[in-house]
C-alpha cells in the first residue's frame, strides 16, 4: 500500500475547501444527526466528504480529483476528499461491503484498515486490494483539541442514504487459467484435480495468460495448495496439513490430491498458489497474495439431511421488530441464518411451517445453502396454508420496510473470492406477501422497490442446482420478482415454477416497468438462469413488469456450450403487463445459439368491462438475433386466447404488436416452418373472458387510458372464485376445455 502527498497545497486546499462548503450542505440528515446538541456539536470539526459525482455535480470521467478505482492497476483505489482548514488531520477506515454497514462500522474486526494522515494530505491511494470487490469507506476530520472535538464520520449512511455512502469497486482481475477443479466428495474428503499443462488452458490473444502467470517447460508453476473453511461455516475442521500443503513432484505429475479429515456438510475454499507471485507490501510489511492464486474453487463435503424440522409458530409479545406483533408473525430469518452456519445440519434440510399461521423475515436474508421450506403437508391437506411476509408489515415514517431473499452473498473480509455452490432451494405451499407495499401513485411517487429475490451488486459468483416454487402465491412484490445482478458469474442449472398464483404485484411506475419477472444482467458472458426453465400450471393476473424473461439485452459473446431451454406450459396470463407497449414475455434481444423455446397450452387473456378505458397492450417477444451457431428450436402448440374487445376475437387478435407468428423480433423471424403453427388461436367459437371465467374483470375501472391510481391493477377480491370456469355448454365444448389449455385449477 502507498501514500501519495499532493505538493500543490495552497491551490488545491483552496479549491477543496471552497467546494466543501457547498458539498457539505448536501449531506442528508441521518439518525445520528438528529440529536444535534448545541455547544458540544458546534465545537466539533465540520465533516468532510470523499469527492464523488454525487456531491460535486461533476461526472467522474470529467473530475481529475474524483475518488475512484485505478483503471490501469485494476485493484487500487484512490480516495480524495475536501480539505478542512485548521484540522489536525484525517482518519479513514474501510471494509468490504456496499454501504449500509450499520453497527459494523464500530467493529474493528470488520475493518480492513485504519489510516491516519496529516492535515495537508487530501489524497490517498490504497494498492493491492482484492480484485472486483466493493469496498466501503468512511472519513472523519481530526481536531487538534482531541477526540471529543473530531467531526462525525462521513460514510455511515445506510442503503437508503446513498449520499452518505462511499462504495467503490476495484476492477476485474486479468484473465486467470482454470487449472484446478474439485470433485469426488465424501463426508470428510474431496479430491482436487490439477491440470498444469499450458496448452490445455485455452490461452490465446484475448486471455494472454503468459503475461501474468509463470510457465516452465510447458507447465504452470505451482507450489502449494491451501484449503480453508468458508466463512459461511467458520467452525468447519481443516487438518493443519491441508491449510498450507506444499506440493511434491509426485503430486504435480499425478494431478490428483485427496484432501481428508474435513467436516461433513461444510463448505471449503481451495486455492493453488505460485509462491513467486507473493510479495511484501513495503508500507505495512504484510504479504500480498492477490496475484499468487490461480482459479479459486469452493466445494461442500457430503452430508445427509436430518429429519424434517417443524418450526412452531410463536409470536413474541415483546418482539421489537415493527409489525411483528400486529401481524401475529413468527420470525424466520434467524432460522435460515443459523442453518447456513451450522455444519451439523446438512444441505437439503426441510423445514415445515404451521398452516394457518404467519411468519416473517426481517432484513435481506442470504441464500447460500440449499433447503426446502413448505407448509406442513397435513395442514395443507386440511386447507391451512402458512403465510410468509418478506417485510411489508411496518413503516419507517412514510417508507415501507420491505426486504427480499438474497441469492448468494458478498465476500467477507479475508475471504477468497470463490464461486458459491448451492444445491436445491425449494418453496412449497406458502403464501408470500408484503401487505403494506405500495403501488405507483401513492404519495405521487414510484412504488415500493421490493422483490422476492435479489442479489448484491458486488456479490460473489454463485451456482444453484435448482430454484423451485410449487403451489405458492405471491403478492405485493412491486418492483420485481427475481433479479440477478453484479459482475460475477451466476448460473441456475434448473428453475421450476409450478402451480403458483401471482397477483397484486405492482405497478412500480406509470409505464408498468420495474424489473422483469426473471431479470438477468449481461455483466458476465456465462450468466445463465435459463439453462433449464419450466413455468407450468400458473396464473399471472395483471402484475405489470418490463418483461417476463430478460437477459440484459446485451450482444454477448456467449460460450459455445451455453444455451437456453425455456418451457412455458399450461399457464394463464391475464392482462399481462398491459399498461404500455414493449412489455413482452421474452425480452431476450440476443439469444445464445442452440437455445430452445417450448410454448404449449397457454391461455392469454385480456379482461375489462365495456366502460373500462384502460390500455390493453399485449406483446410476446423482443428477440433480435441468435448468436453463435444461429440455431434456435421453437415448439408451439395449442395456445389459445380470450379477450374483451372486438379486435380480440380472431387468431392472434389478442396481441397489439409482435405476435409469436410475426416476422419481426419474434419467433416467426427464426421459425423455419409454417408461421401459422405459431398463432395463438381463438377456437371454433371465439369466447370473451366473461364467457369463460366467473368474474375476471379488474374491479377498478379506468376513466381515461393513462389515468393513474394505485388500485387500477388490483385483482378481484376473491380471485380463487372469480377465475373459475363457467360450466356452460359453450365452455365445455370449447377447445380451451377439451384440450386442457391454461392453468388447470380453474376447471375444478
Amino acid at each position: 500500500m502507498s501514500v501519495k502527498l499532493k505538493t500543490e497545497k495552497m491551490k488545491k486546499l483552496f479549491i477543496y475547501a471552497m467546494t466543501a462548503l457547498a458539498a457539505l450542505s448536501t449531506v442528508s440528515c441521518k439518525d445520528d444527526d438528529a440529536d444535534f446538541g448545541g455547544a458540544n456539536d458546534l465545537d466539533r470539526m465540520p465533516m468532510t466528504l470523499f469527492r464523488r459525482a454525487g456531491n460535486t455535480g461533476t461526472a467522474e470521467s470529467s473530475d481529475p480529483y474524483v475518488s475512484a478505482a485505478d483503471e490501469d492497476k485494476l485493484n487500487s483505489i484512490t480516495l480524495r476528499w475536501f480539505g478542512i482548514e485548521g484540522c489536525a488531520g484525517y482518519e479513514i477506515k474501510y471494509a468490504i461491503g456496499q454501504g449500509g454497514l450499520g453497527d459494523e462500522w464500530e467493529n474493528p474486526d470488520r475493518m480492513e484498515e485504519f489510516i491516519t494522515v496529516g492535515p495537508d494530505v487530501l489524497e490517498y491511494t490504497i494498492d493491492n486490494l482484492e480484485y472486483e470487490t466493493t469496498y466501503c469507506f468512511a472519513i472523519r476530520v481530526l481536531s487538534p483539541k482531541g477526540e471529543a472535538h473530531h467531526s462525525k464520520w462521513y460514510g455511515y449512511g445506510t442503503l437508503t442514504q446513498w449520499d452518505d455512502v462511499c462504495a467503490i469497486s476495484t476492477y476485474k482481475r486479468y484473465p486467470t487459467p482454470a487449472i484446478i477443479n474439485v470433485g469426488e466428495k465424501w463426508y470428510d474428503a474431496f479430491t482436487i484435480y490439477m491440470n498444469l499443462d499450458h496448452s490445455a488452458s485455452g490461452d490465446n490473444e484475448s486471455n494472454n495468460f503468459l503475461e501474468n502467470f509463470d510457465v516452465v517447460d510447458g507447465k504452470y508453476v505451482v507450489d502449494r495448495i491451501q484449503v480453508k473453511a468458508s466463512l459461511s461455516n467458520p467452525d468447519a475442521v481443516v487438518p493443519q496439513e491441508w491449510e498450507d500443503y506444499v506440493l511434491t513432484d509426485e503430486d504435480k505429475a499425478s494431478g490428483e490430491i485427496r484432501v481428508e479429515g474435513l467436516s461433513p456438510n461444510s463448505v471449503y475454499v481451495v486455492n493453488v498458489i505460485n509462491d513467486s507471485k507473493i510479495f511484501t507490501d513495503p508500507r505495512t510489511g504484510k504479504p500480498v497474495t492477490v496475484d499468487a492464486a490461480y482459479n479459486t474453487m469452493t466445494y461442500r463435503t457430503k452430508g445427509d439431511p436430518g429429519p424434517v424440522i417443524k418450526i412452531p409458530h410463536y409470536c413474541d409479545p415483546n418482539d421489537t421488530i415493527k409489525g411483528a406483533v400486529e401481524y401475529n408473525a413468527c420470525r424466520l430469518d434467524t432460522i435460515i441464518i443459523n442453518y447456513t452456519k451450522d455444519i451439523n445440519l446438512a444441505e437439503g434440510q426441510t423445514f415445515y411451517l404451521e398452516g394457518g399461521k404467519a411468519y416473517y423475515f426481517e432484513g435481506n436474508t442470504e441464500i447460500c445453502k440449499g433447503f426446502t421450506m413448505e407448509t406442513d403437508p397435513e395442514d395443507l391437506a386440511a386447507g391451512k396454508r402458512a403465510t410468509v411476509y418478506l417485510g411489508g408489515i411496518s413503516k419507517d415514517g412514510s417508507n415501507v420496510r420491505t426486504n427480499n431473499f438474497i441469492f448468494g452473498r458478498n465476500k467477507q473480509s479475508g475471504e477468497a473470492d470463490a464461486p458459491i455452490q448451492v444445491e436445491n432451494v425449494v418453496f412449497r405451499g406458502i403464501d408470500f406477501a408484503a401487505p403494506l407495499a405500495e403501488n405507483y401513485g401513492v404519495a405521487a411517487k414510484n412504488g415500493t422497490g421490493n422483490y422476492f429475490a435479489n442479489m448484491y451488486s458486488g456479490g460473489m459468483a454463485v451456482t444453484f442446482d435448482s430454484f423451485e416454487l410449487y403451489d405458492c402465491s405471491f403478492r405485493d412484490f412491486v418492483r420485481g420478482f427475481v433479479r440477478l445482478q453484479g459482475n460475477k458469474e451466476k448460473v441456475f442449472k434448473k428453475v421450476v415454477v409450478d402451480g403458483c398464483l401471482f397477483y397484486n404485484n405492482g405497478y412500480y411506475d406509470n409505464n408498468g416497468r420495474g424489473y422483469a419477472w426473471f431479470d438477468v444482467d449481461k455483466n458476465h458472458p456465462k450468466n445463465n438462469m435459463f439453462q433449464d426453465v419450466t413455468i407450468s400450471n400458473n396464473t399471472f393476473y395483471d402484475s405489470p413488469r418490463e418483461a417476463f424473461f430478460k437477459n440484459g439485452n446485451g450482444d454477448v459473446n456467449f460460450p459455445a456450450d451455453l444455451h437456453y431451454d425455456i418451457k412455458i406450459l399450461n399457464n394463464t396470463f391475464i392482462n399481462f403487463s398491459t399498461r404500455s407497449t414493449s412489455r413482452p414475455l421474452f425480452m431476450l434481444q440476443y439469444v445464445p445459439g442452440g437455445s430452445k423455446f417450448v410454448v404449449k397450452k397457454n391461455l392469454f387473456v385480456l379482461a375489462a368491462d365495456d366502460d373500462d378505458k384502460r390500455n390493453l397492450y399485449n406483446t410476446t417477444c423482443d428477440i433480435r438475433n441468435i448468436n453463435g451457431s444461429g440455431e434456435v428450436f421453437i415448439e408451439m402448440e395449442d395456445n389459445y386466447s380470450v379477450g374483451c374487445r372486438d379486435a380480440h376475437m380472431k387468431d392472434d387478435g389478442i396481441f397489439t404488436s409482435y405476435p409469436f407468428s410475426g416476422t419481426s423480433r419474434s419467433f416467426g423471424t427464426f421459425y423455419t416452418g409454417d408461421k401459422n403453427d405459431l398463432k395463438v388461436l381463438v377456437g371454433t367459437t371465439p369466447l370473451k373472458a366473461t364467457d369463460l371465467f366467473t368474474n375476471p374483470n379488474p374491479p377498478h375501472k379506468v376513466q381515461a387510458a393513462n389515468d393513474v391510481d394505485p388500485e387500477y391493477h388490483k385483482a378481484p377480491e376473491n380471485l380463487l372464485e372469480a377465475l373459475k370456469y363457467k360450466q356452460t355448454a359453450t365452455v365445455t365444448n370449447h377447445e380451451i376445455w377439451t384440450k386442457n389449455v391454461g392453468d388447470p385449477r380453474w376447471r375444478n
